[in-house]
């Protein structure tokens, strides 16, 4: 679960810029005896602001940090990204901090990066309301690396620490080394907390697609069900949708195999090809339509809507992060998507009878009537946060909250009148006085 983030130094922000999920409620660091951090933490948050306003940077600064807990030194490298509207900027840090939970345990973890390496890297818990210091690493640009660790971290700290590069998060190195305490750590947040970035190219479109696929394989009494459902719940004119085998094309099979034999070095003829690379071409998922005399036909994935597809590849993994309490971060959530598709997904991650695992929904977005009061108010002030540029070109981050946000208001009207900013400054005048000047050409 996320508690909070924020990220300073890093492309467009300057400044700090930060989301809050923790409700103003809570005002101790960990909840009550009779409550649970669900009770006292949002589901969603929604970024608004017009194109190029860093609704999308913000959330890919936290996807990075996230990947670069479990991955390789090459992504650590990557945490450096500063601002580049002012040149001293260039050379100082970009820095990362996050609150989550992992086994209902609070932590908080800080990182700064610098273009020469990690200069700083902390991590603290909260077992049972009290701050516990687990480790703090800090290097120099020389290269001199140190980690003060806390009194009741276990595990192989000093072997780690050896492994441990420049460009290295000492929990990254800490989760590949296995450390005792620090790896599941590690691994909640990248697991755990389960960051999936949805994103709407054609081939991540497709990837996801691919892997609702696999899940109806793997699961089919829950995932078939599932996507049935959904589909009828959309309303997408679908009546179910099946996986079926269908035979590969010779001139697609030898060209797998070629492929797959110039990469493995294999001379040899007739060489068996490995069951996970044919699957993606061996099997199409099938979708069923109703006819209108009540006969049935067949359509391939080809021959659905963008809507149809967007919704399949962006619900699969919503599904499977409510089930599994995870954080599902999707940029651009309403694209390709009906208004009221849109609520009906929001609306799950709110409802508790659906989200009952605690499970987080974290999206930029266009669609304003998310904001409004009709039929319901969908989003909880402290939930809406506004992503604007100021005339240097730096962004920044505010909620909703901030304003005044009596029960009465419409959101809807109010962001789209201008008052909370955070709306593109359209100004034809320079388009107009071109056209004028070419009319006047013309007609000379």
């Amino acid at each position: 679960m996320l508690l909070g983030f924020s990220v300073s130094n890093y492309q467009c922000f300057a400044d700090e810029a930060s989301i809050n999920l923790v409700r103003p409620s809570l005002r101790t660091q960990v909840p009550k005896a009779d409550q649970s951090w669900i009770d006292v933490t949002y589901r969603v948050a929604a970024l608004y602001g017009a194109n190029a306003s860093g609704k999308s940077t913000f959330l890919r600064a936290f996807s990075r940090l996230c990947a670069a807990v479990t991955e390789s030194a090459r992504f650590s490298s990557r945490l450096h990204n500063p601002d580049r509207s002012r040149d001293e900027n260039l050379s100082l840090p970009t820095v990362y901090d996050v609150n989550f939970l992992v086994d209902s345990v609070r932590y908080h973890y800080t990182v700064e990066a610098h273009p020469w390496g990690i200069s700083f890297e902390s991590l603290h818990a909260y077992p049972r309301g009290v701050r516990r210091h687990l480790f703090t690493r800090t290097q120099t640009e020389g290269g001199v690396i140190e980690v003060k660790a806390g009194t009741g971290l276990i595990g192989p700290t000093a072997q780690v620490l050896k492994v441990t590069t420049s460009q290295d998060l000492f929990l990254a190195a800490a989760y590949r080394y296995g450390h005792t305490t620090l790896a599941p750590i590690a691994k909640g947040l990248r697991v755990g907390v389960s960051v999936t970035i949805v994103e709407h190219s054609e081939f991540a479109q497709r990837e996801r697609i691919d892997w609702v696929m696999t899940r109806i394989l793997e699961d089919p009494l829950y995932w078939q069900a599932m996507v049935n459902a959904l589909a009828q719940a959309a309303d997408l004119g679908i009546k179910r949708i099946e996986v079926r085998e269908q035979d590969v094309p010779p001139k697609v099979l030898e060209h797998i195999r070629s492929l797959y034999k110039s990469l493995a070095s294999q001379e040899e003829e007739g060489v068996e090809l490995p069951e996970d690379l044919l699957s993606p071409v061996a099997r199409a998922l099938v979708f069923v339509h109703s006819g209108p005399d009540g006969t049935e036909f067949e359509l391939s994935l080809n021959a659905q809507s963008e809507g149809t597809r967007t919704w399949l590849a962006t619900i699969g993994p919503a599904v499977d992060a409510l089930r599994k309490g995870k954080v599902l971060v999707v940029d651009e959530l309403d694209a390709s998507l009906h208004p009221a598709l849109v609520a009906t997904l929001v609306g799950m991650f709110k409802d508790p009878d659906f989200n009952r695992t605690g499970a987080q929904l974290i999206f930029s977005t266009h669609d304003t009537a998310l904001l409004g009061n009709v039929p319901a108010r969908q989003l909880e002030p402290p939930e809406v946060w506004f992503c604007e540029k100021d005339a240097a070109g730096c962004s920044e981050i505010v909620s909703l909250d901030e304003y005044d946000t009596r029960k009465g208001n419409n959101e809807q009207k109010r962001y789209l009148s201008g008052r909370f900013g955070a709306m593109p400054r359209v100004d034809l005048s320079r388009l107009l006085a071109h056209v004028a000047a070419d009319n006047a050409d013309s007609e000379g």
